[in-house]
């Protein structure tokens, strides 16, 4: 009922320094006020009508109580009943009235959160489709590391209208690197949730070696797959409980030798407490650099033989990006089957195939100066002063 009221709040707080900025303060009370003033009717009945009802039920209890013991009292006097029989009778009656009535009192509470308790139940009640807790499927010993997504149709639960992918093809062979570029909502990040099996196609194949990812222990799938998020997530501990987030029985050596490779070794022995610096909420306190440095480190600890770099160096800010770029460009550079989502033309270079994205499918494949030749899509996608416009806007 109070929910028009308390966004208009959460937007002011969420959103204080532009509100401050332009002098909105007294409007946003004004929205406020006009919010309360279309539900202040229907409050104060609402309100008046659980107050009655509790205090019904209260008088009901303390009324029953009374009529008892003026009962169980006279019956004393006229020597129908013993003190001690009296007085436990009394007492079991009296925990029977207050177990019965008190209901009463909770009874506005308890219709009133119905829908809430109803869609809290649904939710421990539901049997996800992917259970990560499964512990049957194969799990081999060894991995190639060869992808292919065959034939893929996939529109995400709460949007079905929507296919993001359509008859969407591509095969990735063990130890090779692959680009993904293409504009925004081309289904770039699609493919990553895939593989990492966050979602399941609508119809179609995901392969891992020539087999369903559907047939793989999931715990064993996900620990051969290191992924570097867009926005790098860092959880609000130390910075040595981040990297070895990702293999908790690293050696210390292991450790740094990560933070080396991922060009972060050097920032972090700079800081006051070294590895033991506690980063804040969400990394508050460390750049996107810093923080995007600390996840490569992560992934590189983890050593999986599949590497998913989602945007991993689109957030960065420019003094940070040529360190940034740097690590990245050592992780991509092994033996390691990657599948890059970037619009950096640096990192283009370094890969053995580039797969441009428009509308859920293929547009243009192959390297980065045949593409450049092809002066299509991705020539556009490439340049710097057009490419922000275009990522924005699905072209047709």
């Amino acid at each position: 009922m109070h929910r028009k009221a308390s966004l208009v709040l959460e937007d002011a707080v969420r959103n204080i320094y532009t509100v401050v900025a332009f002098c909105a303060g007294n409007k946003v009370m004004e929205l406020y006020r006009l919010q309360l003033r279309k539900i202040f009717t229907k409050s104060f009945l609402h309100g008046m009508a659980i107050g009655f009802g509790f205090g019904l039920s209260q008088f009901l209890l303390f009324a029953c109580n009374a009529l008892l013991l003026r009962y169980t009292s006279v019956s004393v006097k006229d020597g129908r009943l013993t003190r001690q029989k009296a007085l436990k009778e009394y007492m079991v009656f009296s925990f029977a009235t207050f177990a019965l009535v008190e209901p009463f009192g909770l009874a506005p509470y308890i219709l009133k959160r119905r829908n809430t308790l109803t869609s809290v139940f649904e939710i421990i009640d539901r049997v996800p489709k992917i259970d990560p807790d499964d512990n049957s499927g194969l799990k081999p010993p060894n991995v190639f590391g060869s992808i292919e997504l065959k034939n893929v149709d996939f529109y995400y639960p709460t949007r079905p209208e929507m296919m993001v992918l359509s008859n969407f093809s591509l095969r990735v062979n063990g130890g090779q690197t692959v680009a993904v570029v293409g504009v925004s909502g081309s289904g770039k990040s699609t493919i990553i949730a895939l593989i990492e099996r966050f979602y399941d196609p609508v119809s179609g194949q995901v392969l891992l070696d020539g087999r369903d990812l559907k047939l793989f222990n999931l715990r064993w799938l996900r620990n051969h797959m290191g992924l570097v998020q867009q926005e790098p997530i860092i959880f609000s501990t130390t910075i040595r409980e981040n990297i070895i987030y990702a293999r908790h029985n690293a050696t210390e050596a292991e450790m740094k030798e990560a933070a080396r490779i991922a060009n972060a070794h050097h920032f972090i022995s700079s800081l006051p407490h070294g590895y033991e610096t506690h980063v804040g909420m969400r990394g508050v306190d460390l750049t996107p650099g810093q923080k995007q440095r600390i996840a490569i480190a992560r992934v590189v600890l983890k050593n999986a033989p599949i590497l998913l770099l989602d945007e991993a160096s689109s957030a960065i800010e420019s003094e940070s990006s040529r360190v940034v770029q740097e690590a990245l460009d050592t992780l991509i550079m092994g033996n390691k089957t990657t599948i890059l989502i970037a619009h950096r033309a640096a990192m283009m270079r370094h890969v053995d195939n580039i797969v441009v994205l428009n509308g859920g499918r293929i547009v243009e494949q192959g390297t980065h100066d045949s593409l450049v030749q092809l002066n299509g899509l991705y020539m556009r996608l490439m340049q710097p002063h057009f490419a922000k416009g275009l990522r924005q806007h699905r072209l047709a």
